[in-house]
C-alpha cells in the first residue's frame, strides 16, 4: 500500500537541573546537576510519494497507533524532481505571457500565478533536501523575494477609485481607500473604480441582545464606469447587549472583512 507524507525536523533543548541537599555534622551542603537533553521532533506536514509502511503497532499503555514508514529515497526524490520541472516550466510559460499582456488584470493574474507556483515549489525543495542524501535538492531559478516585488509592481499598476453606492453605517470610503492601500494598490481619482455598497437591515431585539445584519458588496467597474467585472458579496451579523452599540460593531466587522478578503476578491476577478 503507498502512503504519502513529509517530515519536518524541529530541534528541542531542555536544561534540567537536579538539585541535592545533604546535611552530616551540622553542616548542610547544596549539590546541582546540569542535564542537557537533545530531541529531535518529526512533523507530518505535507505529502511525499512511495512511502511503505513496513509496520505497526498499538501502545497497549496509551492506546496509541503507531507505524513505520519506509521511504525508496531515489525513486522519491525523481517524483519530486519531476513535479518541480513541472512547475518551473509553467512558471516560465507564465511569466512569457505577462510580457506580452495588455490587460493590467491580467498581467495581475498571472504575477500572482507565477508567485504561487514557486511557492509550491519551495515546499517540494525543502523535502527533497531532506529525502536527497545530499541534502541539497535542486536550487530554484527564480527568488521568491524577486516575484514578489513583481507582483507588487503589477498592483501598484493597477489605479483604483474607492466609489461608494451605499453606506448605512457611516465610514465605508475610508475602510475601502485603508483597504487597498493596504492590498498593495494605487488609489486614484480615475481609472477602474471600486464599488462598495453596505446595505443593513432592520435591527433586531430579543430579550436583553440586538442584533445588526448588513449586506456588504464590492464590484469592480472597467475603465468605461459602466461594464463590471466581478463583484463579491459577504453577509454580515452584529450583535450586543446594547442597541447603541451596533453601528460601531458593524462598522469593525466591515473593516476586517475588506483588510482580509480584498486583494483575494480582487485576484478572482482578474482570473
Amino acid at each position: 500500500m503507498e502512503k504519502m507524507f513529509q517530515v519536518k525536523n524541529r530541534d528541542v533543548s531542555n536544561t534540567i537541573t537536579d538539585t541535592q541537599t545533604k546535611k552530616k555534622a551540622g553542616i548542610e551542603t547544596v549539590q546541582q546537576n546540569v542535564r542537557i537533553s537533545h530531541t529531535v521532533k518529526l512533523k507530518t506536514d505535507r505529502m511525499v510519494r512511495d512511502a511503505r509502511i513496513a509496520d505497526q503497532w498499538q501502545n497497549i499503555v496509551d492506546l496509541t497507533y503507531h507505524a513505520l514508514a519506509v521511504l525508496d529515497r531515489a525513486h522519491a526524490g525523481n517524483n519530486i524532481r519531476n513535479e518541480m520541472h513541472r512547475l518551473d516550466a509553467e512558471t516560465v510559460f507564465i511569466l512569457a505571457q505577462q510580457a506580452g499582456r495588455a490587460d493590467i488584470l491580467l498581467k495581475i493574474a498571472d504575477a500572482y500565478k507565477a508567485n504561487t507556483l514557486q511557492q509550491d515549489r519551495l515546499a517540494l525543495q525543502q523535502t527533497l533536501k531532506i529525502i536527497d542524501a545530499s541534502g541539497q535538492g535542486v536550487p530554484a531559478r527564480w527568488r521568491l523575494a524577486d516575484l514578489d516585488e513583481q507582483f507588487q509592481r503589477a498592483l501598484r499598476s493597477l489605479p483604483l477609485q474607492a466609489v461608494i453606492k451605499v453606506d448605512d453605517v457611516g465610514g465605508l470610503k475610508a475602510m475601502l481607500q485603508a483597504a487597498v492601500a493596504k492590498a498593495g494598490f494605487e488609489a486614484g481619482d480615475a481609472g477602474f473604480q471600486l464599488a462598495a455598497s453596505l446595505a443593513t437591515e432592520e435591527p433586531k431585539t430579543a430579550g436583553d441582545w440586538h442584533w445588526l445584519r448588513a449586506t456588504l458588496k464590492l464590484e469592480l467597474i472597467a475603465l468605461d464606469g459602466e461594464t463590471v467585472l466581478g463583484y463579491q458579496t459577504w453577509p454580515l451579523k452584529v450583535s450586543a447587549n446594547d442597541a447603541s452599540q451596533l453601528l460601531a460593531r458593524m462598522r469593525m466587522a466591515v473593516d476586517k472583512k475588506l483588510q482580509q478578503s480584498l486583494l483575494s476578491s480582487m485576484l478572482a476577478f482578474a482570473s
